[in-house]
């Protein structure tokens, strides 16, 4: 079974949208820590929420980064790919649009399958109705040159 992170990825984005706007409402004299104490205060949020191990956590970041929804693991930056990302809904959201698409596609190809099936019959029953007009007609002409 193939557990499903979403709900934590979201979380780390909500988490570190959360972070950031409280890091930039007060002047930062020490600039350097900030990202670190943001880096660790995520961490251990996420880890306490969702109960996961260390490289558990180190497995959603390097999937935030390869989504290039963060720009960086150190410090941990979000970019505006991952905060527009997150404002449209998340990982939820686009797993939410993913299923709704192949429930649409699947529906699709059901209502094909069932016109291509009508089209079959149709096609054959005109097949044996053009091949009885012909038969006829040939009759038809065979009799117009052999008459007895």
């Amino acid at each position: 079974m193939e557990k499903n992170y979403n709900k934590e990825l979201d979380f780390v984005l909500e988490e570190l949208i959360s972070e950031y706007e409280k890091q930039f409402k007060g002047i930062k004299f020490y600039a350097d820590e900030a990202p670190k104490i943001v880096n660790e205060e995520v961490r251990k949020k996420t880890e306490s929420t969702f109960n996961l191990k260390d490289w558990e956590v180190n497995l959603l970041y390097h999937q935030l980064l390869v989504d290039q929804n963060i720009v960086s693991i150190e410090p941990l930056v979000i970019s505006l790919g991952g905060l527009l990302f997150k404002h449209n809904g998340g990982y939820t959201q686009r797993d939410l649009d993913v299923n709704s698409e192949k429930l649409r596609i699947k529906n699709l190809e059901e209502e094909m399958r069932r016109n291509s099936l009508w089209l079959m019959l149709f096609t054959a029953l005109l097949a044996i109705g053009t091949a009885v007009g012909a038969w006829d007609f040939a009759i038809e002409i065979w009799q117009f040159y052999h008459v007895p």
